[in-house]
């Protein structure tokens, strides 16, 4: 993947994200906060072995997304909490990683920040829940990941409630001048959705894709919704996010996004030898 003024550069590979958690508390429990206070530095030797270990993007995140409803003590966290958190490590890695670095925010303030402190892509959860996040977008143009949440219950077709939220959103974006090559879709597993809809979801990229026809990201590492099918805990969802990162792949997913890079790699490298017979 290269980035040239901004646009993602595609070719025939799909792509992988890792996750770097500027946290004490990430769902994933790899928080980098958690026990160290010097996480600056660990933070730079973590996004430097994920691209040791074939990552192709870093995404940083300053704060927990972890549902409410499911992990309890879940708090929001201040605009300058979320940027002592990040800015200091965005700062020592753009200069220092050869591969696009992703700012992981719902809070607009933070993605500019985020982008003027070496960032090439927003991921935000939210739909642009804030304001200011779209006028950040629609000032700095740069790539932006939109994920599906609905805090609303959905209809009885999950696909076409993501197509109609997103497809809104989008329309907005293109309205404003946003250039479309610049956005990648996120379908947004186990946000607002139950564990069969999340299945559901993962079965059916196709048809997400066939109606966008713009790259598309999946995140399922190590999330609730695995626990149902493999019987995992959290401390060890790896089975079930292999496998369902390997059937999103078979599905057309160009991104996954993982805290665990170098098995993903393997994974990666195996579809692609399907793909090549």
């Amino acid at each position: 993947m290269i980035i040239q003024k901004n646009k993602l550069v595609w070719n025939s590979k799909p792509y992988i994200m890792g996750v770097v958690n500027v946290t004490p508390d990430s769902f994933s429990g790899d928080g980098i906060m958690k026990n160290n206070e010097d996480f600056v530095n660990l933070g730079v030797e973590k996004a430097l072995n994920m691209k040791k270990d074939g990552a192709d993007i870093i995404d940083i995140g300053g704060e927990s997304t972890r549902p409410k409803n499911i992990y309890q003590g879940t708090k929001s966290i201040s605009v300058d909490e979320e940027l002592d958190r990040v800015l200091p490590l965005l700062e020592k890695l753009k200069n220092n990683l050869a591969i696009p670095i992703s700012i992981d925010t719902q809070k607009g303030i933070v993605a500019e920040y985020g982008l003027q402190s070496g960032a090439k892509i927003i991921n935000d959860v939210s739909m642009m829940n804030d304001d200011r996040m779209a006028e950040t977008l629609i000032k700095y143009k740069p790539i932006y990941i939109l994920s599906h949440y609905r805090k609303t219950k959905h209809s009885m077709d999950i696909i076409n409630d993501i197509y109609l939220d997103l497809y809104e959103k989008i329309q907005f974006l293109l309205s404003k001048n946003f250039p479309l090559e610049n956005i990648i879709i996120d379908p947004g597993i186990g946000f607002g959705k139950s564990s069969e809809q999340s299945f559901y979801i993962i079965k059916n990229l196709k048809k997400i894709i066939s109606r966008f026809n713009i790259p598309l990201m999946i995140g399922t590492s190590k999330k609730s919704f695995l626990e149902n099918i493999t019987g995992e805990t959290l401390e060890n969802r790896d089975i079930g996010t292999y496998i369902s990162n390997f059937f999103s792949l078979l599905n057309g997913s160009d991104i996954v996004r993982v805290h665990d890079v170098k098995n993903t790699k393997k994974i990666v490298d195996f579809y692609k030898q399907i793909q090549k017979i």
